[in-house]
């Protein structure tokens, strides 16, 4: 065969080659993702600052970097957040690089001056497990007002009961091991509740439960109730009102 033609089909065969690879990179390729690499050697527990740059990567290639890499809603994490390991220039960040996750927990929603505190809870005293992180409860109790050492509740005269607010319009910041409302399961089962509370808050509860041994109950608040009622009474059996609470005419819209 003609050296010419031979050598006219290899480069035509190179070429179809070549198009035909071209045309399956592009289909693996799809979408893009665009994650950050360092633009410099920086150490463990520093931050990288600005000193990032842009990388756009075929999100076929690489199917697993977007959960392991941050991309831009992540950005500020990327420059803010101290290094958990040492980075060199050129390497791709991932969130194995830093010191905290994706967010922080509870720690990240805990705002200067106040405190998260559990307190143990079931389905009567969590309002059937409809209570979720992000709302706002009251915490009541049922007291014995003379405590001793035989046991909180000893000896103690029936009309020495009341029950009453320990602390009012708190928020949830967890319920059980789940801080995101979006992680849960509604009414899924949970032992604990994580209250966002001051100091004073904080030593209420505690007291409440380590001298006087009382069972906490949750009360769910509505969408932006958020009024503290420092008229609420103590309610019990010796008390007068405990007849008329709850037998009151209810006023409703437009009366």
């Amino acid at each position: 065969m003609n050296a010419k033609i031979v050598l006219a089909l290899a480069v035509i065969a190179g070429l179809i080659a070549v198009f035909l690879v071209q045309r399956q990179i592009d289909n693996i390729r799809g979408e893009t993702i665009t994650v950050y690499k360092s633009a410099i050697d920086q150490k463990a527990g520093e931050v990288l600052g600005g000193q990032v740059e842009e990388v756009t990567i075929p999100a076929g290639l690489f199917p697993n970097l977007f959960e392991e890499a941050p991309t831009e809603d992540f950005l500020d994490l990327v420059q803010t957040t101290p290094l958990r390991t040492d980075v060199q220039a050129g390497d791709i960040l991932l969130f194995r690089h830093f010191d905290s996750a994706v967010d922080k927990g509870v720690l990240g929603k805990i705002p200067p001056g106040m405190k998260a505190i559990s307190i143990p809870v079931d389905e009567v005293s969590s309002v059937s497990f409809f209570i979720q992180p992000g709302d706002l409860v009251d915490v009541l109790a049922t007291f014995i007002g003379s405590p001793n050492a035989a046991g909180p509740q000893s000896n103690a005269a029936l009309n020495e009961m009341s029950t009453r607010p320990v602390v009012q319009a708190v928020s949830v910041l967890a319920v059980g091991e789940n801080y995101s409302r979006e992680e849960r399961q509604r009414n899924e089962p949970y032992s604990s509740v994580t209250l966002l509370v001051s100091m004073e808050e904080a030593a209420k509860l505690v007291f409440a439960r380590e001298f006087f041994g009382v069972e906490m109950t949750l009360v769910l608040r509505g969408e932006g109730d958020t009024a503290i009622d420092t008229s609420v009474p103590s309610i019990g059996v010796d008390t007068l009102n405990f007849n008329r609470i709850g037998n009151q005419q209810r006023q409703t819209d437009g009366q």
